[in-house]
């Protein structure tokens, strides 16, 4: 689940992503002189032809059930990172620390669940011409005030962030009465 929810997170927030593999090729890694198999859970591709492997993984997991065990466990990360580099990839480890941040993780999740590709552009298109007539900080409510009963502007905002045509404040959780600043 954490692997799954680390998607949501990457998803909902990095606009440069054009593909992700899950368990891409395993890279040949070199822990501790011994050479093995270093298994990644996805291949991320950027726009910029950037392309990173990302490990996400508890940090119970990282830290082991012995000090030796842990030891090691960090050792096969520091391993399968320089593999990566070598092979020419970025890398990224990810534990629960760095998933569930609140709020960000209900944001992705808010931002998921409202950026359907089967809507139509239409609200949006409305949305970016009431924000001509707001100040450049604003809140939902006042976009809404404009959209009037019609159309949920709490949607609109999420989408319109999503353009680029505005920043909801990242530091609450995303709702109905939240600020954001036009861009």
């Amino acid at each position: 689940m954490l692997a799954l929810n680390f998607l949501t997170v990457v998803d909902a927030f990095s606009h440069d992503i054009t593909d992700i593999v899950a368990d891409p090729e395993p890279l040949a890694v070199n822990v501790r002189g011994d050479v093995k198999l270093g298994q990644t859970q996805y291949m991320l591709d950027h726009k910029d032809g950037y392309r990173e492997l990302a490990i996400v993984r508890t940090v119970g997991w990282l830290h082991g059930k012995t000090p030796e065990q842990g030891a090691y466990r960090r050792d096969y990360v520091d391993a399968v990172k320089s593999a990566a580099h070598l092979a020419g990839y970025g890398f990224r480890l990810a534990t629960e620390e760095q998933v569930y941040v609140e709020p960000r993780f209900w944001n992705a999740r808010m931002m998921r669940r409202h950026l359907a590709p089967y809507r139509t552009d239409h609200d949006e298109w409305v949305g970016i011409e009431a924000l001509q007539e707001l100040p450049k900080k604003s809140s939902v409510p006042a976009l809404q005030e404009l959209l009037g009963a019609r159309i949920d502007a709490f949607v609109v905002a999420l989408r319109l962030d999503w353009l680029g045509r505005v920043v909801l404040d990242r530091k609450s959780r995303f709702s109905r009465t939240s600020n954001f600043v036009k861009t």
